[in-house]
């Protein structure tokens, strides 16, 4: 297979025609369909790409949809006046439908904006390429599938459709070059393993194991960006797993390293799998209570002070040291260092016996730090019962006071009842 960089000649697809595939149209969704359908009949080439023919292979439903095109940026924005150009170096157009809903159409490239030159420069013109080029520049060999809305057959330039049959996991072009020049495809190639349960190539994880380092040389914002997706996606606690196997954890967060030992790595994996049943029930919680759970092992790894102003003092300087390298806003760790702490109190006062004075419950942090500290505390199978629907504020987790019974008063004019004589 010839990569990106050292293509002696076009590469010949495998085209599956519609009769001997499974993607079908009526699973796409009507955004996209459009899309597509406006760029075809403008006499451009149109394909469905990435993640969404993936997933529609896969029997499952994506949460997006995006489209890869031969048009350019200013073409693509001329056919749909509900769009905009964006990205400075790698411009896409995004194109807006009522709801929310947006479909990003991209122009084939020849080159990931993470990818140099052999002499380690940016090429002159690493923008627009082919459909082929487009394909050897994508990450995994399953992600890189297109669906012809032309004729609806697949398109496969690097062996992703026999992969997918497979369920194997692999690196397009030589897994050592891929994750030198973006480390972050590290996490990629986790991320997906996690997500579908396949096999990661064993030269994609040995390359893993012996540059898991190379992931501090990313920009801080954007690998705290990429572990906020998989604490979100529903498989966090596969995701952690093959990140502890693999050593990228420990490369990420070199403070944790001797500081979890076995029991510190399974309470990681206890609370990643408890964000996991939520996500998968559709019910997303705020970053700030996802960080809060993440830090948790780290934190309990020694005790705690007892005194609300020393606990204060306590936990933005672990904190800080839990996240090492990884670029955390310090309003997120306010916030953080706030909900751990009110949780810790909630959890005082419930062991007590007894309910959480005025004074907390009027904070505005309350019912996240009361929802933390149900998730730490509530069996797996009931925390969906008591969490809020998807469209019910976070405060209906908050239980119900009983209202005290209010003595019955006198109406006006009634005469006082005389006491009886004995």
């Amino acid at each position: 297979m010839l990569s990106g960089d050292q293509e002696s000649g076009a590469p010949q697809p495998v085209i599956v025609p519609r009769p001997e595939h499974t993607l079908s149209r009526k699973d796409i969704s009507l955004e996209a369909l459009k899309v597509l359908y406006r760029l075809h009949y403008a006499g451009y080439t149109a394909y469905l790409v990435g993640g969404g023919v993936r997933d529609l292979l896969l029997g499952k439903q994506p949460k997006d949809f995006d489209v890869v095109t031969d048009a350019r940026p200013g073409e693509i924005r001329k056919l749909f006046r509900n769009s905009r150009i964006i990205g400075r170096r790698f411009r896409l157009v995004q194109v807006f439908f009522r709801g929310g809903r947006i479909v990003e159409v991209s122009t084939f490239r020849r080159r990931s904006e993470f990818d140099l030159t052999t002499n380690g420069e940016e090429g002159k013109n690493p923008t627009y390429g082919t459909p082929a080029e487009d394909a050897q520049r994508r990450d995994l060999t399953i992600n890189a599938l297109f669906y012809n809305i032309g004729d609806f057959s697949l398109v496969d330039y690097v062996g992703g459709l026999e992969d997918l049959r497979r369920g194997y996991i692999r690196v397009i072009g030589d897994p050592a070059v891929r994750f030198a020049r973006d480390p972050v495809r590290m996490l990629r190639v986790l991320r997906h393993a996690a997500r579908t349960g396949f096999t990661i190539d064993p030269q994609a994880w040995a390359e893993i194991q012996a540059k898991g380092d190379l992931i501090r040389t990313c920009p801080p914002a954007r690998v705290r960006d990429e572990l906020l997706k998989d604490l979100k996606s529903g498989a966090a606690r596969p995701f952690f797993q093959l990140m502890l196997a693999s050593g990228l954890f420990y490369a990420i967060f070199p403070g944790w390293r001797g500081r979890l030992g076995a029991a510190g790595e399974a309470r990681l994996l206890e609370l990643a799998g408890r964000l996991d049943i939520l996500s998968q029930a559709e019910r997303p919680l705020p970053e700030s209570l996802i960080w809060a759970l993440f830090l948790l092992p780290y934190l309990e790894a020694e005790p705690w002070p007892s005194g609300t102003q020393e606990l204060r003092e306590f936990l933005p300087a672990r904190i800080r040291e839990a996240l090492g390298g990884v670029e955390f806003p310090r309003q997120r760790q306010e916030e953080v260092v706030q909900l751990v702490a009110l949780a810790a109190a909630v959890a005082h006062h419930a062991r007590q016996r007894r309910p959480c004075p005025s004074r907390l419950t009027r904070l505005a942090a309350f019912p996240q730090a009361y929802l933390l500290h149900r998730l730490l505390e509530a069996p797996p199978e009931a925390l969906l019962a008591e969490l809020p629907g998807p469209e019910e504020p976070l405060e209906a987790v908050l239980p119900r006071r009983r209202r005290p019974r209010r003595r019955r008063g006198r109406k006006r004019g009634e005469a006082r009842p005389e006491p009886q004589k004995s």
